[in-house]
């Protein structure tokens, strides 16, 4: 409830990037940091790059879900992949995510070592607040239409399939169908 539309907040929890999914941008810092900027001090950081992830189509749901999105990331950057990077996610797959679809995948910026993740805030977004009792704390939100980027990545939403993260790392991603066959000693089930 601490996250809306063009908040910017630090949290002391690597994950705190979730917040993004709302249109937040929100930074995950040290608990050292964070006391710091309670007592009023400046927060500082090196201006990070800004990456566009430009998702296009429709995921082919119900077996391919926005954590499908979260682990093509990591397949495509790996785990280091985000270090000094905001991924801005725009184009018109975006429609097709609700909120919480979103925050899972800003939430999976963490595993990239992203700084943040954010998504913009448009209808979807004021259906959320407003399912909340919190339309007041909505406003629009987007990248302006000259915004320049350091980098983009795109990702064609209708060519994900089932993917999992095999042992030993968040970024060994691998398509659910290619483990036909393979023996499981373990598995842990996430959203």
């Amino acid at each position: 409830r601490f996250a809306k539309p063009g908040a910017i907040l630090l949290g002391s929890d690597s994950h705190t990037p979730t917040a993004g999914g709302i249109g937040s941008i929100a930074i995950g810092v040290g608990g050292l940091d964070l006391a710091i900027s309670l007592t009023g001090e400046p927060f500082n950081i090196k201006m990070p790059k800004v990456v566009l992830v430009k998702l296009k189509g429709k995921l082919n749901r119900p077996f391919v879900t926005a954590f499908d999105i979260g682990l093509e990331m990591l397949r495509i950057l790996k785990v280091t992949g985000g270090v000094g990077k905001i991924f801005e996610y725009d184009g018109e797959g975006i429609s097709d995510l609700s909120v919480t679809e979103r925050a899972t995948i800003t939430n999976m910026g963490a595993e990239l070592g992203a700084t943040t993740s954010i998504f913009p805030s448009d209808e979807r977004t004021r259906h959320f607040l407003k399912a909340q009792k919190r339309e007041k704390d909505w406003i629009e939100l987007s990248a302006d239409k000259d915004a320049k980027y350091s980098e983009t990545v795109e990702i064609d939403l209708n060519e994900i399939e089932p993917l999992v993260a095999m042992a030993h790392s968040p970024d060994n991603v691998v398509k659910l169908r290619d483990l036909n066959g393979k023996k499981i000693s373990q598995i842990c089930i996430g959203s």
